[in-house]
């Protein structure tokens, strides 16, 4: 987690007031010419290297986000887990099926359970799980793209908004923590 960016960084903060930084986001390229693909797959590869844990929990986060918004999905791939994990330790204790004293095991053997719970797995996967999968992904997808294509990378390496971010206003090296100052005289004799 040290290689999350803190939030001001990551949006182009700069200062308390929570306010845009005018140089943090901008175009990559005013004309089109040979030479602005390169320079947008230079930003884009610059910005996911340096964001990459803060896109990472913006995933995270949508997908949580987004599974929570279909209930249908989460009911139905807990009931499909807890089919896999009855099937599972059915099979490793060797349970016999025996439903009303008729053993039902003969009809429903290992293979055929499995390749019933596969069909199942397949029809929930496709009808519940891969909208709101597409949906996440999608939107993932396009909040990353659109942040490192549009965030200045010459913004976050000049230190700027870390500065600020910092309580530091100016970029002077504040060496003395004591908040005093040494003079000292130059003469012309020096050894």
């Amino acid at each position: 987690m040290e290689t999350l960016r803190p939030l001001p960084l990551f949006l182009g903060v700069s200062g308390p007031s929570f306010c845009f930084a005018p140089d943090a986001f901008s175009a990559p390229s005013k004309k089109m010419d040979k030479s602005t693909v390169e320079k947008i797959k230079q930003r884009v590869n610059l910005n996911i290297a340096y964001f990459l844990t803060n896109y990472a929990l913006i995933a995270a986060v949508i997908c949580a986000m987004i599974s929570l918004m279909h209930p249908k999905m989460i009911i139905y791939s807990a009931i499909v887990c807890a089919f896999w994990k009855v099937h599972n330790i059915m099979v490793q204790a060797s349970i016999a099926l025996i439903v009303m004293d008729k053993d039902i095991g003969r009809f429903l053997t290992v293979e055929v359970r499995t390749k019933i719970l596969y069909a199942i797995t397949l029809w929930v996967t496709m009808f519940y799980c891969l909208t709101p999968f597409l949906l996440a992904t999608s939107l993932t997808l396009t909040l990353t793209l659109s942040h490192a294509v549009m965030r200045d990378p010459k913004q976050v390496e000049s230190g700027r908004v870390l500065d600020t971010y910092k309580g530091n206003d100016s970029e002077e090296d504040n060496d003395d923590s004591s908040g005093s100052e040494v003079m000292v005289e130059k003469t012309g004799d020096t050894v």
